[in-house]
């Protein structure tokens, strides 16, 4: 299975307190917020089928927490063997 890039699917929508939405198309699939713990300012979750973001993971800001949600969301669609702009897998 190809490590391709799902470039431009995943984008974020602010929510209130700020909060951000993690969208994957026009789904909201995860959630950004702030923290005050220690050295993460941030945490996120993913709402996707066997992903291993399901639960609060810290990051070190929005940036990151951004970042870390869009590399877990590709390796989600790469491991449902789903391919960017319609690509066929080879049989």
């Amino acid at each position: 299975m190809a490590g391709e890039s799902h470039d431009g699917v995943v984008t974020f929508q602010s929510l209130t307190l700020g909060r951000e939405a993690v969208m994957l198309g026009r789904v909201q699939v995860g959630e950004i917020m702030p923290t005050e713990r220690g050295r993460f300012s941030a945490c996120f979750r993913l709402s996707l089928p066997d992903a291993s973001a399901s639960s609060w993971r810290p990051a070190a800001n929005f940036e990151a927490a951004r970042r870390l949600a869009v590399i877990k969301i590709n390796d989600w669609l790469n491991a449902a063997d789903l391919r960017p702009n319609g690509q066929r897998t080879s049989s």
